[in-house]
């Protein structure tokens, strides 16, 4: 089994064991909050993932930086949470296990997670156009997460699950490039 495989269902195993308990305390959408919290706060800032992906650094360390970050902004819950991954050394799978998360509850809400990728912010209209339509394509409620990437040139890239649609100007500029390569390898080829 491929590490990344593994760790994926290291995740979900921390994610569902996480939501039995949230949902114990009645605590789903705080928790849900908080965990997104640490999960964006990882995700954008490297110098706070190494620390937390530093093997070299204490645990107890990394409990006091987690805490002083996060203690008085996410729910008890997300934060013992937090210390028992440092604890077990899987402070790594938190965005993994925020992925888990949010997977676990969508099935529940018969709900799926979609990201719309354009190169400039796109109208509401233009969102809500892109919502029905998935939405119609997988009789789901679709949770639409948008995102800008000026590097899209044009155009837009939409995810849900394993599947992509890339309608992207740099996209479409790839392929035209690939094929002019093709066309003038095969007329030097042709031409000898």
């Amino acid at each position: 089994m491929r590490t990344d495989a593994r760790a994926g269902i290291v995740a979900r195993v921390y994610a569902e064991t996480l939501l039995r308990s949230a949902e114990r305390e009645r605590a789903v959408d705080e928790v849900s909050e908080g965990l997104g919290r640490v999960a964006r706060a990882i995700e954008e800032s490297d110098p706070f993932r190494r620390f937390l992906a530093g093997p070299q650094i204490a645990r107890d360390d990394k409990r006091a930086v987690v805490r002083s970050a996060f203690e008085d902004r996410v729910h008890p819950m997300v934060m013992r949470f937090l210390e028992l991954l440092i604890e077990r050394r899987r402070e790594s799978l938190v965005g993994e296990v925020h992925q888990a998360w949010r997977a676990l509850l969508d099935t529940r809400a018969n709900r799926r997670s979609a990201t719309v990728t354009t190169a400039i912010p796109a109208d509401p209209g233009t969102l809500d156009a892109i919502r029905r339509a998935l939405g119609r394509a997988t009789g789901q409620e679709i949770a639409l997460e948008e995102r800008v990437d000026a590097s899209l040139l044009g155009g837009l890239v939409v995810r849900t699950g394993d599947l992509v649609m890339d309608a992207s100007l740099r996209s479409r500029l790839d392929v035209l490039r690939h094929r002019l390569r093709a066309a003038v390898a095969a007329g030097a080829t042709g031409a000898r």
